[in-house]
């Protein structure tokens, strides 16, 4: 501190918190601060990080599961598989889409809110499908609904790491984010044992009351201290930052996210029906889910513990990822005619996937700082939303148009490859972080901070 002048930078090395007190002091903002700081890497910290594995294993098993309704689905209903694809695409595409309302709702509320609150939206759209009589229902209670529901659940999970985590941040959200793989690999042929057992209507119901848990898990999300103390004094006052948009790097990241999102699309809600049309069953098709689930789950951990490392470039590895998965699946066709071959191919696509999940939460930490983590993350997870949902679509139109499954895997890795090709360009931008500075000067309201934008 010089004189008079208070400067705090809000980084991945500083305050957990997207907000700041609109009348804060300096003692304040010190107090609080130490004992938010008592309570990060250690203690509720680690029950934290248990709660987002378990709500993200919830939110990726049910929206990835939906390449094993998919084939059901196309038999029930006799609909093109355009059109059957839509719904698929929809759950995973509102769930990454609704990114923006549940920043809202963190922002405004806290993370345990926006979880229960989804938690609950996403049971009644679970529920909803047992009693669905045509695809365009599903569109709306299976693809809108419930995934508006997990939607709510994500961001909020994500960023409550970002708030219990500082030292261990990135181990933090790799873990959690392993919950995902490991929802992927479970809950397929869970799914396929309930609809085998109790029809797809059945497993509709017994999956809603799997998914009320959410609100079991979202209620240990307890807020810090700052964060409750910020919202408090901010009653009343609506304060929106969205000063990260001029960032060009969470621009690239954005739309990278959009096109790796097209081919992950493609993969989860086609595999399973291109694996029957080369004469592989439904339960053994259904089983190539999970093994992407085996093989996201072990990269999760494996990226997360390498990107904690200093001589690791995050960037780099989430780029080159992408460029590999891109390669294997123009390369899918040749696999595909084989079990073994489309066991392997599910494997390498769940490792070389996982990595850009991982990385995507600590590079918006890095190019935005984690003031405006919540905002910038619900932005991209709405990119994120429109490549989901374009692309199964655009693989299920190839198909009736082609009648080959090929084009559409051909098309999966043209986007991996064009997501890797897009963040390249990043580092050309230099450093652009966006950090808030608080000034407190003798001529500033009394016991109040002034906020400034600058550029770091």
């Amino acid at each position: 501190m010089f004189g008079s002048t208070y400067s705090l930078y809000i980084s991945d090395r500083n305050l957990p918190t997207h907000t700041l007190p609109v009348t804060c002091t300096e003692s304040e903002i010190s107090q609080l601060r130490d004992l938010d700081h008592r309570c990060m890497d250690r203690g509720w910290a680690w029950v934290v990080m248990l709660a987002s594995f378990v709500c993200l294993m919830m939110v990726n098993g049910i929206a990835f599961s939906a390449g094993v309704y998919n084939v059901v689905f196309l038999e029930y209903f006799g609909e093109n598989k355009c059109t059957t694809a839509w719904v698929g695409s929809l759950i995973s595409a509102t769930s990454a889409g609704t990114g923006v309302i549940s920043s809202f709702l963190t922002n405004r509320f806290s993370c345990r809110i926006s979880i229960i609150v989804g938690g609950v939206v996403a049971t009644a759209g679970m529920v909803l499908s047992a009693f669905a009589q045509s695809v365009q229902f599903l569109v709306v209670s299976y693809g809108l609904v419930a995934g508006a529901g997990l939607g709510l659940v994500y961001t909020p999970a994500l960023v409550a790491i970002g708030y219990y985590f500082e030292e261990r941040r990135v181990f933090a959200t790799g873990f959690a984010l392993t919950g995902g793989g490991v929802g992927v690999f479970i809950f397929p042929p869970m799914i396929k044992f309930f609809i085998d057992k109790y029809s797809w209507r059945g497993s509709f119901l017994l999956m809603g009351g799997v998914t009320l848990n959410i609100c079991i898990f979202g209620g240990l999300m307890r807020p810090l201290q700052l964060t409750t103390d910020t919202r408090k004094r901010k009653e009343g006052v609506a304060v929106t930052d969205f000063t990260f948009l001029r960032n060009t790097k969470l621009i690239l990241l954005s739309f990278s996210c959009l096109f790796w999102a097209s081919g992950l699309g493609i993969g989860f809600v086609h595999l399973s029906a291109y694996a029957v049309a080369n004469d592989s069953s439904e339960l053994g098709a259904s089983f190539l889910i999970s093994v992407i689930g085996i093989g996201n789950t072990v990269f999760r951990l494996i990226t997360g513990m390498a990107a904690n490392h200093p001589a690791v470039d995050s960037l780099t590895v989430y780029s080159g990822t992408l460029g590999i998965v891109g390669l294997i699946s123009l390369c899918c066709p040749l696999l595909m005619v084989t079990t073994v071959g489309q066991m392997f191919y599910a494997l390498l696509f769940g490792m070389y996937t996982s990595s850009a999940v991982v990385l995507v939460a600590p590079l918006v930490v890095e190019f935005v700082a984690v003031s405006s983590l919540a905002s910038a993350l619900g932005v991209v997870n709405l990119m994120t939303g429109i490549g989901y949902l374009i692309g199964a679509p655009l693989a299920g139109w190839l198909y009736d148009t082609t009648g080959l499954y090929v084009n559409s895997f051909y098309l999966s890795g043209v986007c991996f490859l064009l997501s890797s090709a897009v963040i390249l360009a990043a580092p050309l931008f230099g450093e652009e972080k966006i950090v808030f500075t608080e000034d407190v000067k003798e001529n500033s309201q009394p016991n109040g901070c002034m906020m400034k934008i600058s550029m770091k």
